[in-house]
C-alpha cells in the first residue's frame, strides 16, 4: 500500500457527465498507484459501490460510473451490443485522462472487464472480477434468456423479487433490510428500454466477453460467492483457468450480491490484490 503520509492524498468527490456518461471520481491521483474503475452490474448503478469507495478511496483515485441505459447515463436508441460498453469505458477513461486502470467489475460489469482487458490490455495493470459469468451452460443460458422474455413482458417487479432472494442470503435480508430496499429501488426505477437492452447484452455476451482471454497478460482475481447460482464457483475457477496470470477466490456463505453482503471480505481482498 502505498505511504499516505508521501502523497499525503485528500479524499474528495468530483462528479460529472461526460459524453453522454455519469461519472464519480474520490480520492486523489498520485504517482505511485493507478485508478481504479468500478464497474457496476445490468439493473444497478454506481452507487452498488459505497463500501469499497469507502475502503479504496484514501489510497487510490477511484472512479465509479453509470454504465449506458443506467443511472444518469445517456440512453442511446440504437440497439446495443458488448462494445458500446467498452467504448464508453475507454471514452471515459481518456476524457479523465487515464492512460492505465486497476479495472474492477461485478456480474455484467465484470463481462465488460473482461472485453476491455483483451481490446487493451495495455491500459490495464491489474483486473479483479467479481460474480461475474464465463461461458454459461445450455441450461444455465436459458434461464436467463427466460427471465430476459420476462422482462421483455413487463414482469419486472416479480423478477426483481426473485433476484433479491438469489442475490442475498436470508440472514442479510433479516439483518439488512435497508441494504436490500436499496436495491430493490435501484431495479424497479431502471428506464425499461435502457434495462432490456443491457440485459440482452448480459444473457447473449458471456461467449463473446471470453474471448481473447488468453491476451490478457495482467495480474487478475477471479472471486465468487460459494452460493452464486448466477456466477458459480465452477466459472470462476474457469474464467482463472483461461486467463495467463489469475487465481479464483471462492468466499464462503456469500451469494451474487457479494459486494454489499459482504463487504469487509470483498474489500479486504481488493486492498490486498490492489495493493
Amino acid at each position: 500500500m502505498p505511504d499516505k503520509a508521501q502523497e499525503n492524498p485528500v479524499p474528495t468527490l468530483r462528479e460529472s457527465v461526460h459524453g453522454g456518461t455519469y461519472f464519480r471520481t474520490f480520492g486523489a491521483a498520485n504517482s505511485e498507484t493507478d485508478p481504479v474503475v468500478l464497474i457496476h452490474g445490468v439493473g444497478l448503478d454506481h452507487a452498488m459501490w459505497t463500501a469499497q469507495v469507502a475502503a479504496l478511496e484514501t489510497h487510490f483515485q477511484v472512479i465509479t460510473y453509470d454504465m449506458l441505459g443506467h443511472g444518469q447515463s445517456a440512453q442511446p436508441p440504437d440497439v446495443r451490443h458488448l462494445i458500446d460498453f467498452v467504448r464508453q469505458l475507454d471514452q471515459l477513461l481518456m476524457n479523465l485522462n487515464v492512460s492505465r486502470a486497476a479495472i474492477v467489475g461485478f456480474s455484467m460489469g465484470g463481462m465488460v472487464a473482461q472485453a476491455y482487458a483483451a481490446a487493451y490490455p495495455e491500459k490495464v495493470a491489474k483486473l479483479f472480477l467479481m460474480n461475474t459469468v464465463f461461458r454459461r451452460s445450455d441450461e444455465q443460458r436459458a434461464g436467463v434468456l427466460g427471465r430476459y422474455e420476462q422482462s421483455a413482458a413487463g414482469e419486472i417487479e416479480n423478477l426483481a423479487e426473485a433476484a433479491l432472494g438469489r442475490w442475498f442470503s436470508n440472514a442479510f435480508r433479516e439483518t439488512d433490510p435497508a441494504a436490500v430496499n436499496a436495491v430493490r429501488r435501484r431495479m424497479l426505477s431502471n428506464d425499461p428500454e435502457g434495462y432490456l437492452k443491457a440485459y440482452k447484452v448480459f444473457a447473449t455476451s458471456d461467449e463473446e466477453a471470453a474471448e481473447g482471454l488468453a491476451g490478457v497478460s495482467c495480474p487478475a482475481l477471479v472471486m465468487t460467492g460459494a452460493h452464486d447460482t448466477g456466477s458459480t464457483p465452477a466459472m470462476a475457477e474457469g474464467l482463472a483457468a483461461a486467463l495467463p496470470d489469475a487465481r479464483p477466490l471462492i468466499l464462503s456463505g456469500l451469494s451474487h450480491m457479494a459486494p454489499i453482503e459482504g463487504a469487509d471480505q470483498v474489500n479486504r481482498a481488493l486492498l490486498d490484490f490492489l495493493a
